[in-house]
């Protein structure tokens, strides 16, 4: 038979995880984004339909966050060795945080987390059928003709969709279009999202009077 080479080319990644012993850190991180939503009941709108999406949160004011973004650290420098990230003269950082409570019925629609390079989803409380998260392929070509295949796999399949659980971490690049099913349980389902892009370890930062720093 004559060798055919099989190239798999412009893969796009996505990495699933589950945080070791999380019963702590999760009940503080509970805690902490219930006393957000007494504080601001309303939120604000984006991705979300009949849930609630908080403001951004300030990672300084926050013990829990910082407590998890240390605990995240190993997964986040994973993603960059994956990825192949100039760290000597790059660095990477958290550029937004919010937390998102998804009641009976409530759901996510299809978006994506622009100017930002990879985006991530923590399930602090994941209840049984309360809501996977469903990737789509990010090659609009591929929605113009499809053929008829016996079985999906990774060469045809136009969605994959992740089953978490409860302290799961699922990291992707933030370009990659997501949604996420309605809540059919009777419980709250709780994550906490961030993004993360790069920036220049040698350019001079300008502060808020114009000088530059170094």
């Amino acid at each position: 038979m004559q060798k055919i080479d099989l190239l798999k080319k412009f893969c796009t990644p996505i990495w699933v995880t589950h945080l070791e012993e999380p019963e702590e850190l999760n009940q503080e991180l509970l805690t902490y984004v219930y006393r957000l939503r007494k504080k601001d009941p309303k939120g604000i709108k984006k991705s979300n339909m009949l849930g609630w999406h908080s403001q951004d949160i300030d990672l300084q004011a926050s013990k829990p966050h910082l407590k998890f973004f240390n605990k995240v650290a190993p997964c986040l420098e994973r993603v960059t060795a994956d990825l192949n990230w100039n760290r000597q003269e790059y660095g990477y950082k958290i550029t937004s945080t919010w937390a998102i409570i998804n009641p009976k019925y409530a759901c996510n629609q299809s978006h994506i987390h622009g100017n930002n390079l990879i985006s991530a989803a923590y399930y602090v409380k994941f209840p049984k059928n309360s809501g996977n998260i469903t990737f789509v392929d990010p090659r609009p070509s591929t929605l113009f003709l499809n053929p008829r295949c016996q079985k999906t796999n990774s060469l045809n399949e136009q969605e994959v969709t992740v089953h978490p659980k409860t302290g799961a971490l699922v990291m992707f690049p933030s370009y990659l279009w997501h949604w996420v099913a309605p809540n059919l349980s009777d419980e709250d389902r709780v994550i906490l999202s961030f993004n993360v892009s790069q920036y220049p370890l040698q350019v001079p930062m300008i502060n808020l009077k114009g000088k530059i720093t170094t």
